[in-house]
């Protein structure tokens, strides 16, 4: 499947144009399982929150936001996948986003995995800043974890769990089970020069590693170290991200 449209210059710069109008962005959301030094709950922007603050921009400037459930083809066969689309209606243009479902058996999970991804690929293709603020935590230093990178494996027990990678186009390259080796390829991918500019590889990227942000924040205090280390390191990935493809556009 295309990812983007063969020009994207007017549906980004809709885009763009657009974002210089969107409204406060509430965060009405609480997640008890991540919480401050303060112990105060992180708040997050729902879906609602999202909708109310640029709902109005996006029509008054021509971009439409569809979202599908397919079934996709890869190298390693038959995925489950939502794909979240921005068009520009009069140009036809459009860029998009896909996650894995996953293999979900119960229709409510289903449904919370659909709900849960929606709300980060479109937080991501607007470049909104919806989520994961530490109050500067992070840049300060102020960070509790004690981890320095080689105590993610397996002496940490951390619980299995699956970290996708993905190709430049944003398509999935592979699955692997541990995240010291998706961090390495990560890296490696970041430091390659002009992969950043790739828009798809970027949004799922991101995706990706706030998945595993919340994934983490919500295990057990006994994988608190491991966890702590692992959110820090997909915080900093974030960071880096997002800051070097400004630099590189």
């Amino acid at each position: 499947m295309k990812y983007q449209s063969d020009q994207t210059n007017l549906v980004l710069q809709a885009i763009e144009d657009a974002r210089q109008e969107f409204l406060p962005l509430e965060k009405s959301g609480v997640n008890n399982f991540f919480k401050n030094n303060k112990g105060v709950p992180h708040l997050y922007s729902t879906l609602g929150d999202i909708f109310d603050a640029t709902a109005e921009a996006l029509y008054e400037h021509k971009l439409s936001v569809n979202y599908q459930t397919k079934l996709l083809e890869t190298n390693n066969g038959m995925l489950n996948v939502l794909t979240t689309t921005i068009s520009h209606l009069p140009s036809g243009q459009f860029i998009s986003s896909v996650s894995n479902l996953g293999n979900h058996t119960k229709s409510q999970e289903l449904g919370s995995a659909i709900t849960y991804l929606r709300r980060y690929h479109i937080q991501a293709m607007l470049n909104l800043e919806a989520d994961f603020e530490d109050d500067g935590n992070l840049s300060s230093g102020n960070n509790t974890s004690t981890g320095k990178g080689n105590d993610i494996n397996k002496s940490a027990d951390m619980p299995s769990r699956k970290y996708t990678v993905y190709n430049k186009d944003g398509s999935v390259a592979s699955q692997v089970s541990s995240f010291n080796t998706y961090y390495k390829t990560l890296v490696g991918n970041i430091n390659v020069k002009g992969w950043l500019n790739q828009h798809s590889w970027t949004s799922q990227t991101i995706i990706q590693l706030q998945d595993i942000i919340e994934w983490a924040s919500k295990l057990d205090v006994k994988y608190k170290k491991g966890a702590d280390a692992m959110i820090k390191k997909a915080k900093t990935s974030i960071q880096t991200i997002k800051e070097t493809s400004k630099n590189e556009q």
